[in-house]
């Protein structure tokens, strides 16, 4: 009898998990849908960002694609597109098709960076979605070096004629910008001290380097050796209660001095399609995973849409443009040269036809001469050298180096062709120093199936990525040009890959192709 009740008790006891998968079934979602957009999204949406990894804004678009990805029940991969400031992500995201697949994570610092740069097309091309965030700019100071507050600070510069020394990065960068707008506003006489980056402005306060630090709130956080002193907000900062704004202290019309994050994409994208997005960045900025997660960094989360984020941009944008040309950063308007006044397909076409024209007429002339024999080799380099001559005019039409790009955006391309033009000449030399005679079909083989594996190396480039091309092309041509030695060859490729890694995209900042058609 007893039995019997035990066994009633935990067949009783089992009967609420028979019916769990039912429940769970009948249970409401954990989101509420999406609009529904016919066939979007219908790959991973690829969330570029500017910064390499580890910067705030990564850390920004990768809490927001971890949610996001729950939302929306889709895959979102992060990119990380460093280069120019932005430039090289924006340009990125306007060569993909307007089919909202690709979505640019952005900050104020990209508005200045294509004033600074001449870059403004770029910011009329953008469609500023949604912005989602921001964080006041504040003074820190080092409480070793006696900096106590921000009226002894001010008292030290009007009274004393002492010259403040504001540690930040960047000439011409938003931090830049801000520092000299709030120390205008103050009265305040400063200089800035750019360091390449924001730690390494951090330590040279640490060092006694500096009287101030103009930065994040988060900054303040890297020692307790460092205190915020006055703060660029309507209101004091929770995290920072004791570090007063500058209204109070009597300073009026610097609550915009701060850090805005959004996100933008190409112009053209379906309105169906910016409604999806409206709706996603609404209830991922309401998840409580999102609030939990700022809830210490000093940052106000608020959203904004396109039309008053738009306004927003246009106001940073003329403000900044104001700034740089009183501290003479500002490009020159120069009016545009006859060459630049025709269109890039004009004018590429109208040099094309030149181009065919002379090597049609080279290989003519060639043919009565005593080097007709070596007609293919010839013309292969004739073609090779006005091709480095139409990439030397390509880059003539870049915006111009300037203080804050001291290399400037032709400097990489610049540098290549200068490399490539000498081995033309010497190789052309060569060959008309040679003497005459039967052109070897075996050799002239060899040399147009070189070009071609290049040809097609540059043609899979974009596709497949950099690296992978060079994995692919280099072993690949060795070996066709004879060289046999297998171990030889795996260390010269992946000493070539290491290099271009870490010279070209991590020293330099020359972003390398990662390939549309791959994950990463």
């Amino acid at each position: 009898m007893r039995a019997r009740q035990t066994l009633l008790l935990i067949a009783l006891l089992l009967c609420p998990l028979a019916f769990a998968g039912d429940a769970t079934e009948r249970a409401e979602p954990l989101y509420p849908p999406l609009p529904y957009v016919e066939g979007f999204p219908s790959q991973p949406i690829r969330l570029i960002v500017y910064t390499s990894p580890g910067g705030l804004i990564d850390v920004t678009a990768r809490r927001f694609a971890r949610i996001a990805q729950d939302v929306a029940d889709h895959p979102f991969a992060v990119i990380n597109r460093p280069g120019g400031g932005g430039i090289v992500a924006f340009e990125e995201a306007l060569r993909e098709p307007a089919d909202g697949h690709r979505l640019l994570a952005v900050t104020r610092s990209n508005i200045s960076r294509m004033v600074v740069t001449g870059r403004e097309d770029l910011i009329e091309r953008i469609h500023w979605h949604s912005y989602i965030m921001d964080n006041p700019h504040v003074l820190i100071t080092n409480s070793d070096e006696g900096a106590a507050d921000w009226p002894s600070l001010l008292a030290a510069t009007t009274d004393q004629g002492v010259q403040q020394r504001w540690l930040g990065v960047d000439i011409g960068g938003v931090k830049h910008l801000s520092g000299v707008s709030i120390a205008e506003t103050a009265g305040v006489d400063m200089r800035w001290i750019p360091y390449g980056s924001g730690g390494e402005a951090v330590a040279a306060l640490l060092g006694g380097l500096g009287s101030a630090y103009l930065g994040n709130p988060r900054d303040a956080l890297a020692s307790p050796r460092l205190r915020v002193v006055v703060v660029a907000a309507d209101e004091r900062l929770r995290e920072f209660p004791d570090a007063p704004t500058f209204a109070e202290l009597g300073v009026d019309g610097l609550e915009d001095e701060l850090i805005w994050r959004g996100f933008a994409f190409r112009k053209g994208i379906p309105d169906e399609v910016q409604a999806w997005y409206d709706a996603l960045i609404r209830q991922v900025l309401h998840d409580p995973r999102w609030v939990s997660a700022w809830q210490h960094e000093a940052v106000n989360l608020r959203y904004r849409g396109h039309a008053e984020f738009t306004r927003v941009v246009e106001r940073d944008r003329d403000e900044f443009r104001r700034l740089l040309a009183q501290l003479e950063l500002l490009p020159d308007d120069q009016p545009p040269s006859g060459l630049q006044r025709l269109s890039e397909g004009t004018w590429l076409a109208a040099a094309g036809g030149l181009a065919v024209l002379f090597i049609v007429g080279l290989g003519a002339g060639l043919g009565r001469t005593r080097w007709r024999a070596n007609c293919g080799e010839i013309l292969l380099l004739g073609s090779l050298a006005l091709t480095v001559l139409l990439a030397g005019v390509m880059t003539l039409q870049l915006p111009p180096r300037s203080v804050a790009d001291p290399i400037g955006p032709g400097g990489i391309p610049a540098v290549w062709l200068l490399a490539l033009a000498p081995l033309l000449v010497w190789q052309m030399v060569a060959v008309f120093r040679s003497p005459p005679g039967q052109a070897e079909k075996t050799d002239s083989l060899r040399l147009w199936i070189t070009v071609g594996l290049f040809t097609l190396s540059l043609v899979l480039m974009p596709l497949l990525g950099y690296l992978l091309v060079c994995l692919l092309y280099i072993p690949a041509l060795t070996w066709f040009l004879g060289y046999r030695r297998v171990g030889v060859i795996a260390v010269l490729t992946t000493a070539w890959l290491l290099f271009s890694e870490v010279v070209f995209q991590r020293l330099m900042h020359v972003d390398l192709p990662r390939g549309a058609l791959l994950p990463w």
